[in-house]
C-alpha cells in the first residue's frame, strides 16, 4: 500500500503524488460503490496494479475541475 505521507524528516512530511482507493474515498467523502461507478462510467483516471487502484492527485483534481460549472 502506498502511503499518502512519505517521511522525509521527523518534522517535515511531503504529500504523495498518488492516492489509494481509501484515500480518495476519504478525501471526496464518497462510498466505494460511487468510486467504482466514477471509474467505470465517468472515466476517472486510475492506475490499476493487480487488484489495487491508485489515482494520481493531479489527475483527480483535473477530473473534478472538468465537472465544475461556471
Amino acid at each position: 500500500m502506498i502511503s499518502i505521507l512519505k517521511n522525509i524528516d521527523t518534522n517535515n512530511r511531503e504529500v504523495s503524488e498518488y492516492l489509494d482507493r481509501k484515500s480518495v474515498l476519504k478525501e471526496l467523502n464518497i462510498s466505494e460503490s460511487t468510486f467504482t461507478r466514477y471509474c467505470r462510467y465517468n472515466d476517472l483516471p486510475k492506475i490499476k496494479i493487480n487488484r489495487k487502484v491508485f489515482v494520481k492527485r493531479d489527475d483527480l483534481n483535473s477530473w473534478l475541475d472538468s465537472y465544475k460549472k461556471i
